[in-house]
C-alpha cells in the first residue's frame, strides 16, 4: 500500500513529523534505540519473532508438544499396520511401524534364531557324512534332528505370534493394540 508522501508511515517510528525531533527523541541520535550506541546491533540478538502455534513455519509445530518431549504420538493407519502384519509380520515390521520397537526386535531375533538353527542342523549332518559309504553317523543325525526341531519351533512360535497380532490389529479401534 502506497503512503502519502506527506503522511508519515506509522510502522516507521524514526520518521520526522511523528511528533519526535529529527534526532530520534529523548536526546538520542537518530537510529539509536533504548540507549544503544549508534551503529551497534540491538541487545539480545535483534528483533524477536512472536511465538505462534498458528503458523507451523515459525516457532514450534502447530500440533503436538511444542517442547519436543514425548507424550504425543501421531496416530498410525490401521490398514497399513494390518497389511504389514500380514505380509511382513515374521520380521516385526508392523511393530516398528506402530512404535513397539521391543516386539519388533524380538520378532527379528526369532527369525535370526531360526536361520542359525537351520544352518547348524545342516552343518552337523554335512560334517558327519562318511565319504566312502555316504552314511550319516547317529550323532550327526541326532544333532540335525534337534536343530531342526528347535528351528521349526521358533518358526511356529513366531508365526502364531504374528497371526495373533494381525487379528488384534483388525479388531482394535485404531490399530495400536493399546
Amino acid at each position: 500500500m502506497a503512503q502519502n508522501p506527506v503522511t508519515p508511515d506509522p510502522a516507521d517510528s524514526q520518521s520526522a513529523g511523528y511528533n519526535q525531533p529529527a534526532g530520534g527523541g529523548y536526546d538520542q541520535p537518530a537510529g539509536a534505540g533504548y540507549g544503544q550506541p549508534v551503529g551497534q546491533p540491538p541487545a539480545y540478538g535483534g528483533q524477536q519473532q512472536a511465538y505462534s502455534n498458528s503458523q507451523p513455519g515459525y516457532g514450534a509445530p502447530a500440533y503436538g508438544n511444542p517442547y519436543g518431549q514425548g507424550g504425543y504420538v501421531e496416530p498410525k493407519s490401521k490398514v497399513a499396520a494390518a497389511l504389514l502384519a500380514f505380509f511382513l509380520g515374521e520380521f516385526g515390521v508392523h511393530n516398528f511401524y506402530r512404535g513397539q520397537t521391543r516386539n519388533g526386535i524380538i520378532h527379528l531375533c526369532l527369525v535370526g534364531a531360526t536361520i542359525v538353527l537351520f544352518i547348524i542342523g545342516f552343518a552337523s549332518i554335512a560334517g558327519t557324512i562318511d565319504t566312502s559309504t555316504g552314511d550319516v553317523s547317529d550323532a550327526g543325525a541326532a544333532g540335525f534332528g534337534v536343530a531342526m526341531l528347535l528351528a521349526w519351533l521358533a518358526l511356529i512360535v513366531n508365526g502364531i505370534w504374528k497371526l495373533v497380532e494381525f487379528i488384534m490389529i483388525l479388531v482394535s479401534n485404531d490399530g495400536s493394540l493399546r
